[in-house]
């Protein structure tokens, strides 16, 4: 006598969904499925993600974008256990995003002609980072994209600002390294007569051009902040205050840096402020700026365990 059995779902009643989790029930098949939806995108986007690795080599501002990729599948295959948890299959959220992203990238090809290099470049990196979610929340759903929201999130680095924002990131930073080299001159004793973002003095006068803005070293801080929030804080609000210590940190960096490049160019020789030790001397300043990091992170993690045994 047959026996039939309820939890028995005939193969033609399963939703469309529930069909693809029949097929991918093997974990290798779902991996295998996402490897080949990401190579995909990538031939899809060839043209501007080559753009993107010549601007990462061109530019010293993006210099850090291999190591985003590097350091989010890094992140993805060290914590695979706990992001990879009963993944399923979720085509709704997935094929959202996926739409978005070729209306992304169809809108950004359509306007190429208007747009700026840069620009053009920022709407198109956009876009195969819109894939790239649309594919993992297609083949491990919502819950698990939540989970890797971290090193998925990370991958928006490699899409360089836009000109707008870019421009304003480097006057604020103009103007903060500004301010805090004026503070740290009249600090040390010396009190120079500014005028705008020059000051003067009776050996030299210097101008904080945006050159002197340092955004590639304070973009650096704030991925740097990003991370050491991910891997060492655990409270939201400990990881946003780092983030924006980050920046206060960049920005007395900044005005470090511009102190000593002046007293040295005139204590010690002159030719300091047009030689490679001003175009290419921050790493011990970036060094110092990141000893200070460490210290707020420390600082921030005996706090969380004070608070953890009160």
């Amino acid at each position: 006598m047959m026996q039939n059995n309820k939890n028995t779902m005939p193969v033609d009643d399963l939703s469309f969904a529930s069909r693809m989790e029949v097929y991918f029930n093997g974990g290798a098949r779902r991996f295998i499925f996402y490897f080949a939806a990401l190579f995909t995108g990538i031939c899809i986007f060839a043209f501007p993600l080559g753009k993107l690795i010549m601007l990462s080599l061109d530019s010293e501002l993006y210099s850090f974008i291999p190591l985003i990729f590097a350091t989010s599948a890094y992140l993805l295959v060290t914590e695979r256990k706990e992001i990879f948890d009963k993944p399923v299959f979720s085509p709704v959220y997935g094929a959202l995003f996926l739409v978005l992203s070729l209306a992304a990238g169809a809108g950004g090809l359509a306007n190429a002609v208007s747009l700026s290099p840069n620009d053009y470049l920022c709407v198109m990196a956009f876009s195969f980072w819109l894939y790239v979610v649309g594919s993992f929340m297609l083949c491990f759903g919502v819950n698990i994209f939540m989970k890797a929201l971290f090193p998925l999130g990370l991958l928006l680095f490699t899409v360089p600002f836009p000109d707008l924002i870019l421009g304003r990131m480097v006057d604020f930073l103009q103007v903060a390294s500004c301010d805090v080299t004026g503070w740290i001159f009249n600090a040390l004793g010396f009190f120079p007569l500014r005028e705008g973002f020059s000051f003067r003095f009776p050996e030299v006068s210097i101008e904080v051009a945006k050159q002197c803005s340092g955004i590639r070293s304070s973009t650096a801080l704030v991925i740097l902040s990003l991370l050491c929030g991910d891997l060492f804080l655990r409270s939201c609000i400990s990881r946003i205050l780092l983030v924006i210590c980050s920046v206060f940190i960049a920005i007395f960096k900044n005005g470090v840096r511009i102190v000593v490049l002046t007293l040295g160019s005139i204590y010690v020789d002159p030719r300091i402020l047009s030689s490679d030790l001003h175009r290419k001397g921050g790493i011990p300043i970036f060094i110092m700026a990141f000893a200070m990091l460490t210290s707020v992170v420390l600082i921030m993690r005996k706090l969380e365990r004070l608070r953890k045994t009160s």
